[in-house]
């Protein structure tokens, strides 16, 4: 077995795509003004984000990754319950590829891969698209810091 596959677009999804090209500019603007908003309202937790932003590069702003230096993977994922039982969908990305059964049956040990766990070990991924309001994100913030609050005064690290 291979864990890997090659997938070609149909000429539907081609089309579809061509014409989602005429929104890009707009949909880029709106996922920095988001980025924007959710940097401005963790900075206070001392979370490191992802930089999408500098004066040589920008991306598409697809993910919301946030790091949680100094924090374990019980820590990050009580953290993720806790969003979840706010009502906010959280998750990892990306589990590191010899996590995955694939790889692990191919011989593949996380352990040979410190660095790809302690990557994954203290990650989150936060709602971002473009259909989230800025009262959405706000939402999603308010219910981090709470989560991050009770989790530390719980004693998680």
């Amino acid at each position: 077995a291979y864990p890997g596959w090659k997938c070609n677009m149909t000429d539907i999804q081609a089309a579809l795509g061509l014409a989602q090209m005429r929104r890009y500019p707009a949909l880029l603007a709106r996922r920095r003004e988001l980025v924007g908003r959710y940097e401005n309202g963790l900075a206070d937790l001392g979370v490191d984000v992802l930089q999408h932003y500098g004066e040589d590069f920008a991306s598409s702003g697809h993910l919301m990754l946030v790091r949680l230096p100094g924090k374990s993977a019980a820590f990050r994922s009580a953290l993720i319950e806790r969003l979840a039982d706010a009502g906010v969908s959280a998750n990892v990305h990306y589990k590191p590829l010899p996590l995955l059964t694939a790889y692990r049956d191919l011989g593949f040990d996380i352990d040979d891969f410190p660095n790809a766990r302690a990557q994954f070990e203290n990650e989150v991924t936060l709602p971002l698209h473009t259909l989230l309001s800025d009262d959405d994100v706000d939402y999603v913030v308010g219910a981090f810091h709470r989560a991050w609050d009770t989790l530390e005064a719980e004693g998680v690290r």
